[in-house]
């Protein structure tokens, strides 16, 4: 078991700690819950469902952890917005079963990073306000003068199309 615990901890840590930077507004925050996390997934390792989705196992003990940091810790600042949680979450579960040609966690971020790109400048906005930026819906809102449920939408549409994306086949270039 901690063979194959510590080969999926490796391929998978990166992807715990991007998505813990998307929560926290802390780089080290970051690596330090994403140690948390790998080390509570090896003490619990024998509840993982086998078949399960490994990435989102790990997904939801680092959410755990950011929150559980948030509660003890209220000077730090993390998304907690539900809605933007789930719409992280869409995204991050496009790459759980991975084709052989996107081998690692790195290359799945300059995907995501690359589809973002691809966004019009009124999506792509949005999602750099909200998830790289880490202001809440009702900030991001107000900053791109509109509102929160007109932004919510946007910000919908984004995760849709960044996820249908990165679920495309790479072209070779």
């Amino acid at each position: 078991m901690d063979k194959a615990f510590d080969i999926l901890a490796e391929q998978y840590r990166p992807m715990v700690v991007a998505y813990l930077r998307s929560l926290v507004n802390d780089a080290e925050l970051a690596e330090d819950l994403a140690q948390e996390t790998i080390l509570a997934a090896y003490q619990g390792f024998d509840k993982f469902e086998r078949g399960a989705s490994f990435g989102a196992w790990l997904r939801g003990i680092a959410r755990n952890k950011a929150l559980h940091n948030r509660r003890t810790e209220s000077r730090r600042r993390i998304i907690a917005d539900s809605e933007i949680i789930a719409g992280m979450e869409s995204v991050y579960t496009a790459f759980d079963n991975p084709s052989p040609d996107s081998p690692t966690w790195l290359h799945r971020l300059e995907r995501i990073r690359a589809c973002v790109q691809k966004l019009s400048e009124k999506l792509r906005e949005a999602m750099v306000l909200v998830y790289e930026n880490n202001q809440t819906v009702e900030a991001a809102a107000q900053s791109l003068q509109t509102s929160a449920d007109a932004l919510a939408q946007r910000l919908s549409r984004a995760r849709s199309l960044v996820a249908r994306c990165v679920s495309l086949p790479e072209n070779p270039t």
